[in-house]
């Protein structure tokens, strides 16, 4: 599968003649909308305090590395860490790799390498910016990974044993408590870019699977896990003979036919890689069925209208090469020099002035610093057209900022304004990114894990050895929903697993192999029947004869 980022192959050219590229997304421009002058500062989960803007960068592992050896590792610069980063995961079975890729171990899809434990120890305390793909798009686009989340009684997913119901929703727990053991604010962007037609998810099935995860999210007690609900904003309207993936922008009640409502979106998010700065030098060569500019303004005033902070969740100043000092539409690789300060006037400024201009509403805004050139997905040769041989994913450029001393200068100078809520970095003990703290005794009489029945749910647990090693966990006056253990071998990195129930001795158990002498330590999550929380219980301790 291609990598979960951001774009998806070419899409068939519609609408008024217009270069439909997914690889190419769209960004506000400055004036703010008369809204926001009477809009209230929004807050919520993840939203930064004192009506500042989270700086967030991405987004992916290798780039995070070089910018803190780069930028923050040079004393001299005084450049804040930012206070979120961008990382990004799939929850598609059958594919390579497989679902929760990243999160299990480092993984590169030609894009850069995502390793969430070794960012999570470089950006220690830094918010997860987390672009969480559910697309089929490279096996047929039935959504099949959407209606077996949302249960769907369809025969594709509820054949096999386990069926498709069952694995994808033991995947969607087992993330949401990896996120909760990672003890930072999460900001995950369900199917990001959800109206980007490179998806093809159907409206209806991914409203639905986006408020099934909500749910879940609030059932297991994920309190630091926001939901972003992100949109492509892609000003082309592609698809019109499947009016039901909803890809016309140009309708008024676009964005309504794609809304959850209002009781499972957090954050409204946007990609934005042009501005009103840019737009006419990166869109010269290509055209669009609405404004790019009043596009993404839309997004903000729909943000506004429901009282939710926005997210700009990508943005870069696609066409642009800072390295090379040089510009280019976006639909052809045709550089034209610039200088760095051209390069920055003619998107950097854009960008952060309108970021400025909608403070009100705008609460997180991201900046992809990489050299896409040198990722094999993002590579385009020169003279190539976007979509074609030598550029199949589109005109990206290179868009660090410490490859051109102006644009580094020009960029440390502005995240360093009051408007920014930043973080910090560091290295932390590289083997333990998460703490297994204990936030619920089950030995606790206050303890609500009795669901109000005034009986307090009881377990036995061990590790056996005969006839295989194995972690065991029994429940005793109650039953449960599900049980998981997170475990540790001689302080190594976290392991997270589903136990299996064996209905005949009544038991949850899973292998664990565990070398001579060593040290495991585990503890369970678990959630009875009679409730919708998880109890977390502590940390046990058992060293492998």
């Amino acid at each position: 599968m291609r990598h979960p980022t951001h774009r998806r192959p070419l899409l068939r050219a519609v609408g008024t003649g217009a270069v439909a590229l997914a690889a190419l997304l769209s960004f506000a421009g400055l004036g703010a909308p008369a809204s926001a002058a009477t809009a209230s500062t929004p807050s919520g989960r993840g939203v930064p305090a004192d009506g500042k803007v989270m700086m967030v960068m991405g987004q992916d592992s290798d780039t995070l590395s070089d910018y803190r050896t780069d930028v923050l590792g040079r004393q001299e610069l005084g450049a804040p860490a930012p206070g979120g980063v961008t990382l990004y995961t799939n929850l598609v079975l059958g594919g390579s790799p497989a679902p929760l890729a990243g999160m299990n171990g480092p993984v590169n899809w030609g894009a850069g390498t995502v390793d969430f434990a070794r960012t999570m120890n470089e950006y220690p305390g830094a918010a997860v910016a987390v672009g969480l793909y559910l697309s089929d798009a490279t096996s047929g686009c039935n959504n099949q990974p959407l209606r077996a989340i949302i249960g769907r009684n369809d025969d594709d997913v509820t054949a096999g044993s386990p069926n498709l119901i069952t694995q994808y929703r033991a995947k969607v727990d087992e993330m949401i408590n990896r996120f909760k053991s990672y003890d930072r604010d999460i900001l995950l962007r369900i199917g990001y870019e959800f109206d980007g037609p490179w998806n093809c998810y159907s409206a209806d099935f991914y409203k639905d699977a986006f408020r099934y995860i909500k749910g879940r999210i609030d059932a297991l007690g994920a309190s630091r896990v926001a939901t972003v609900w992100q949109s492509a904003a892609w000003p082309v309207n592609t698809s019109t003979d499947h009016p039901e993936w909803g890809y016309v922008v140009t309708d008024p009640k676009h964005f309504d036919n794609w809304y959850p409502g209002d009781a499972y979106v957090d954050w409204v998010g946007l990609s934005a890689f042009y501005n009103s700065r840019s737009v006419r030098t990166q869109w010269g060569c290509g055209s669009h069925d609405t404004d790019p500019v009043g596009l993404q303004n839309r997004v903000l005033d729909f943000a506004r209208s429901h009282g939710k902070p926005a997210m700009v969740a990508e943005a870069a100043p696609q066409g642009a090469r800072t390295g090379a000092g040089s510009t280019s539409c976006i639909f052809t690789n045709s550089p034209a020099p610039a200088s760095g300060q051209a390069i920055w006037d003619g998107w950097h400024a854009g960008y952060f002035d309108w970021v400025n201009t909608n403070k009100d509403v705008i609460r997180a805004a991201a900046y992809i610093n990489t050299n896409w050139d040198s990722q094999t997905q993002w590579q385009c040769s020169p003279g190539a057209q976007a979509g074609g041989p030598g550029c199949a994913n589109g005109n990206w450029g290179d868009s660090r900022v410490q490859a051109n001393a102006t644009v580094l200068n020009n960029f440390v100078a502005e995240i360093k304004k009051p408007l920014w809520s930043t973080g910090s970095s560091g290295t932390t003990n590289p083997t333990d990114p998460t703490d297994p703290t204990d936030p619920t005794d089950p030995t606790d009489p206050t303890d609500p894990g009795d669901g109000g029945s005034g009986t307090e749910p009881t377990y036995t647990q061990s590790v056996v050895t005969s006839p295989a090693t194995a972690i065991r966990f029994t429940t005793k006056n109650f039953e449960a929903s599900f049980v998981t253990v997170q475990y540790r071998i001689d302080g190594g990195a976290p392991q997270n697993y589903f136990l299996t129930y064996d209905q005949a001795s009544g038991r949850w158990e899973i292998p664990v192999t565990v070398p001579h002498g060593a040290t495991l330590t585990y503890s369970f999550n678990y959630q009875p029947t009679t409730q919708t929380s998880q109890i977390t219980t502590p940390v046990m301790t058992w060293t492998a004869p």
